[in-house]
């Protein structure tokens, strides 16, 4: 009694904290009638341009997960080197690179600036405990960031839109 009482506790748990605004919402109205007329859309999924083979070893996805489990080089050894400038003060006629660290980056050409997959939470996971930033790549933040003329989000992944920084 005691073992079903627990799991259906964790059960609402897990479904209650699903239904915050980080993880988004199943569309309705206007939004559902835009991906349903989508020409990227068919039968229920959206489709890519290209085929994307999965990046997965030829044994599947756990094997995959259960190797890079067990490999020792997965973290640097070391802080990250960086040095960190004050992105408002770019001049405004050269093209510039600033990486972030993983997926984000700055980038200011032809006078116009991108800001591409931003994460400035310190992880990327719904969980503040799991999948943290690499020490040295996480010295900017939101409020380090210029006026920005355009946001790229490449897609709905947490390593590359982190819902805090994008509200």
């Amino acid at each position: 009694m005691i073992t079903a009482v627990i799991i259906i506790v964790m059960v609402v748990a897990v479904a209650v904290y699903m239904k915050l605004p980080k993880f988004g919402r199943i569309p309705t109205g206007a939004r559902l009638e835009r991906v349903i007329n989508s020409p990227h859309y068919h039968n229920g999924i959206f489709k890519n341009l290209s085929e994307t083979p999965q990046m997965t070893n030829e044994n599947g996805i756990w094997s995959m997960v259960k190797e890079y489990n067990a490999a020792t080089n997965k973290k640097p050894l070391v802080k990250i080197p960086s040095v960190k400038i004050n992105l408002k003060e770019l001049p405004a006629d050269k093209d510039v690179l600033v990486w972030f660290g993983h997926s984000s980056y700055l980038l200011k050409v032809g006078g116009k600036t991108v800001l591409v997959d931003p994460v400035f939470c310190g992880n990327a996971s719904p969980f503040s405990f799991s999948v943290k930033a690499f020490d040295g790549t996480d010295v900017y933040g939101v409020d380090d960031m210029p006026n920005i003329d355009f946001l790229v989000i490449t897609h709905d992944h947490w390593d590359h839109l982190d819902y805090e920084t994008v509200k």
